[in-house]
């Protein structure tokens, strides 16, 4: 059979099974290897495959930057096939070969990103569902792999966890099992498709979430290569954004920030801008890409930080230097009670940012150009505790607009979804605020959880969380439907000034900033320098709401969580 009658062929077997996939992807890359690899691929063709070589044309610098791979649900759910691979992918024009995640369903995508999966939920609605059929195909199927903790073959084992989601930690060690956000269970090239069943409450309030590897031992490692992706929650506060003031479609940006890596030193694949200066920092897969907008319009960014090595210290800068004005109003994911109007917006790994911007009018001619930047931050607030210099992330095309400038939406629009548990809404000013907050979270049971890199005989750092090395580190027991008070700190063992974001699985927490504003997250930074020993440690608040079962917290500079800086949390019914 020729090659062109095999293709025909091939199609004939690929379509029927998009058509009844039950969910609809949308935004491919408009080039041929977007739609003939994934035929290719569905109808296990490995000859023809290795025939067609990847076309890196369209992926340098300043390119337009695309959507990540996206699916959107159907009858309020998404069922899809997921693989961890390693494939040939573009990183600024180049092809490199990295473990990736390839769904389907949404189609190949030969940028380093994983896909986007958007969900809708309504409290009167039957709840959400993403179920994943998920395979490893990292080796060789037919070896036998050491998966533990610093086993030989680590590298190619892997899980999914979905940070953010409110939904159960359950599962089993048992890979014929089907799972939910179960970090625990180790599945190499050698195991079975497993099935995770993400039964999402139908209450659960919208927002930015996202899906990554969380194996202990690898988690960082293919997080560099880019295994993540975007998990969308959207509910009323997305239709009356929509409806009400046209922000929708195009003007609704999921970006994913990565540091694309190989290797151990966290050397860029990006390489360098024109300048000289490392790109550290990718969005969905691209380096340097280029937005284009319209003057006058608003956009929402869905800004998730999913890098392990950096802060990024988010602005928008004019050419003279004027930063645009921020309107943050979801930070992980959980909206807040009004819009934070800020000039800078810093995002720690793990975290995430919602937040609108209106692109103004060219002051000379059209096109103009803005920057998104990761702005100069200073060393208490980076990850490794050293100040940071500038770096561009993207340039921001402004082309003339004929239509009427957008209205920016009301602050009072946007609502904090869940009960406080130390509520100061009620009271009038800053300090009152705080010394509530404060005097309320001290009749609570406290929790306390201090990170450090400890010294140790080799020469090197042990990674510690409360004075021990996972998996031989306590487990806290706490239980369903009980508030606690966590304190958080950085151990007085650590010499050095490195930082390190706190994340808690399952249920997020309230904290109260030095404005008296109350907000919800589910990773904090705890800062090598600020939080030093106890006396400055953070404290927040957290509940657990509706699910019991085991799940960990950790730090999530993710080379510190492979290496030891985790914990097991078990909710008791």
């Amino acid at each position: 059979m020729n090659r062109s009658a095999f293709t025909f062929y091939t199609y004939l077997l690929v379509i029927p099974f998009f058509l009844l996939s039950g969910c609809e992807h949308i935004n491919q890359p408009n080039d041929i290897q977007a739609t003939t690899r994934p035929a290719i691929a569905l109808a296990t063709v490995t000859p023809l495959a290795k025939e067609i070589p990847i076309d890196c044309s369209g992926t340098g610098l300043y390119q337009e930057l695309m959507d990540p791979p996206t699916l959107t649900a159907k009858d309020l759910r998404i069922n899809t096939q997921l693989s961890a691979k390693l494939s040939d992918k573009c990183v600024n024009g180049k092809i490199i070969s990295l473990q990736s995640y390839l769904d389907s369903n949404a189609g190949f995508d030969k940028r380093a990103v994983g896909p986007s999966y958007i969900l809708d939920v309504d409290s009167q609605l039957p709840p959400p569902k993403l179920t994943i059929e998920f395979t490893n195909k990292l080796g060789d199927s037919n070896k036998t792999y050491d998966c533990g903790h610093h086993g030989k073959d680590v590298s190619q084992c892997t899980n999914l966890h979905v940070h953010g989601l409110h939904v159960s930690p359950k599962g089993s060690l048992d890979p014929a099992q089907v799972q939910s956000d179960f970090v625990f269970l180790a599945i190499s090239p050698a195991t079975q498709t497993v099935k995770y069943d993400y039964e999402i409450p139908n209450n659960h309030p919208p927002g930015t979430h996202w899906l990554h590897a969380h194996l202990h031992g690898s988690t960082a490692s293919q997080l560099k290569q880019g295994m993540a992706g975007a998990i969308i929650l959207k509910g009323a506060l997305d239709k009356t954004l929509a409806k009400d003031y046209d922000i929708a479609g195009s003007k609704d940006k999921v970006m994913i920030l990565q540091q694309l890596s190989t290797d151990a030193n966290n050397t860029p694949l990006c390489g360098k801008a024109s300048g000289g200066e490392n790109i550290t920092t990718s969005i969905n897969g691209q380096c340097l890409p280029i937005i284009t907008v319209m003057a006058g319009d608003i956009n929402r960014w869905r800004l998730i930080d999913a890098g392990i090595s950096e802060s990024i210290n988010i602005a928008v800068v004019q050419a003279d230097g004027v930063k645009l004005n921020l309107h943050e109003f979801a930070r992980d994911g959980i909206t807040t009670n009004g819009a934070q109007i800020q000039k800078n917006i810093l995002l720690q790994p793990g975290y995430r940012s919602d937040v609108l911007l209106q692109f103004p009018e060219c002051k000379e001619q059209y096109p103009c150009e803005l920057f998104l930047v990761d702005d100069v931050s200073k060393a208490a607030n980076s990850l490794m505790g050293e100040a940071e210099p500038s770096k561009q992330i993207a340039k921001i095309i402004i082309q003339k607009n004929t239509l009427t400038a957008m209205k920016m939406p009301p602050s009072d629009i946007f609502h904090n979804p869940y009960p406080f548990i130390c509520d100061t809404t009620h009271v009038q000013g800053v300090a009152a605020k705080i010394r509530f907050f404060n005097d309320c979270s001290e009749q609570l049971t406290k929790e306390r959880v201090w990170f450090a890199n400890v010294a140790n005989d080799s020469g090197g750092t042990n990674k510690t969380v409360n004075d021990g090395v996972y998996p031989n580190t306590l487990t806290k027991h706490l239980k369903l439907n009980d508030s606690n008070t966590w304190k958080l700190w950085v151990g007085e063992k650590q010499t050095s000034t490195a930082s390190h974001p706190f994340h808690i699985h399952v249920n997020p927490f309230q904290l109260i900033d030095k404005n008296g504003f109350s907000y919800w997250k589910d990773t904090l930074l705890v800062s090598g320098t600020d939080n030093k020993s106890e006396k400055n440690a953070l404290t927040v608040l957290s509940r657990y709401d509706d699910f019991d079962g085991e799940f960990v917290l950790h730090c999530h500079n993710l080379d510190h969580e492979d290496q030891g800086m985790m914990m097991n949390v078990t909710i008791s019914p």
